[in-house]
């Protein structure tokens, strides 16, 4: 062929070129391809209200920001949270049972306390974490998003960041935001209520189509449930294992707006409390039945050193014949129970 009709030779260079070129686009890829994992969203073990709906509802938000997340529980449904799943018409999320595989991309809710969390959570790839709790010692290796905020429940932080954000709840998930706030405030009765957050439950309840008053009777109604329940499940209905003072407690906490029958149970729990330090090997256990209505818990002991650390924490003495004591306006374990814990173990040894 005339040399004017001849394809040109591609200089060396060129394919190497070609072949670089050609690679730097796979890598592109590949942090796409990273990120488009599914994340893990679940909250804490023993899971309450606060804890399934916020997963739900942080799931939600992260794949409308284009992220593929899907939420999880690490423990059955109680009565309440059950009675909410219903109302507003969703499903349970999948139980997530087993420990973590290491980078597994999870998103932590209403806590970020490693011990509360599955086995495996420091070497799992920690995405993001959205709490109202105090920090609680839980490391990874990466840096993360953290969203901390004093509010009264983890989907009331999750309220502020779609609004934020631009972003406008559908009816089920508003209902779900609605009913971490009401389960965690106990309608509006903690001290860990705030202005913000009674202002998120008007807003949400409009949203959702619900008459708060109504729902949050409702759920109270479903939180009184727990007559089917065995003495042991009664303790871990709620409960959560601090270190405090040197000693490794379980903190039990069951609200509800008919303590007599829990206390009915004495008996059973405190030999159920017994057996679960012995299974745990923990040094002690303390369960306080919270009086909805009346605004106060009872704390009922399991054992002398228990009756110890809530006679010095709280300046009260334990009645012998009964076992108990009334702590009057105690509702709260994160925002009194465990801080006149710390400062009575502050002051001496526990």
């Amino acid at each position: 062929k005339p040399f004017w009709l001849q394809q040109p030779q591609q200089p060396r260079f060129h394919h190497r070129l070609v072949a670089t070129m050609s690679a730097v686009k796979i890598l592109a890829v590949l942090p796409a391809l990273a990120v488009a994992k599914t994340i893990s969203v679940f909250g804490h073990k023993a899971p309450d209200t606060d804890t399934v709906t916020s997963a739900l509802v942080y799931a939600w938000e992260l794949n409308e920001r284009k992220i593929p997340a899907a939420a999880y529980r690490l423990g059955e449904l109680n009565p309440e949270t059950a009675y909410v799943l219903k109302t507003v018409g969703v499903d349970q999320p999948p139980l997530l049972d087993g420990a973590l595989e290491p980078k597994t991309p999870v998103a932590v809710v209403d806590t970020n306390n490693p011990a509360e969390l599955p086995e495996g959570i420091v070497k799992a790839g920690i995405h993001s974490i959205v709490d109202h709790h105090k920090l609680s010692g839980l490391t990874n290796s990466e840096p993360l998003e953290i969203d901390m905020r004093p509010l009264c429940s983890a989907t009331s932080i999750l309220y502020a960041r779609a609004k934020a954000a631009n972003l406008t709840p559908p009816k089920h998930i508003a209902g779900l935001m609605l009913a971490g706030i009401l389960s965690d405030s106990l309608e509006f009765r903690s001290p860990t209520t705030t202005e913000v957050d009674k202002v998120h439950a008007q807003e949400l309840g409009k949203l959702a189509g619900l008459d708060v008053h109504t729902f949050a009777e409702g759920m109270l109604d479903a939180k009184a449930q727990v007559d089917h329940l065995t003495p042991m499940e009664l303790l871990k209905t709620d409960s959560k294992v601090f270190t405090i003072g040197g000693k490794k407690l379980r903190v039990s906490v069951l609200e509800t707006t008919k303590p007599a029958a829990p206390l009915g149970k004495q008996k059973a729990l405190v030999d159920a409390m017994k057996a679960l330090v012995a299974e745990e090997k923990i040094d002690d256990c303390l369960f306080f039945i919270v009086d909805i209505l009346k605004e106060g818990a009872t704390f009922v002991a399991g054992s002398d050193m228990a009756t110890k650390i809530v006679e010095s924490a709280w300046s009260v003495k334990v009645d012998k014949a009964s076992g108990t004591v009334y702590l009057p306006g105690v509702l709260s374990r994160k925002k009194q129970m465990i801080p006149m814990l710390e400062a009575a173990a502050g002051k001496s040894e526990l």
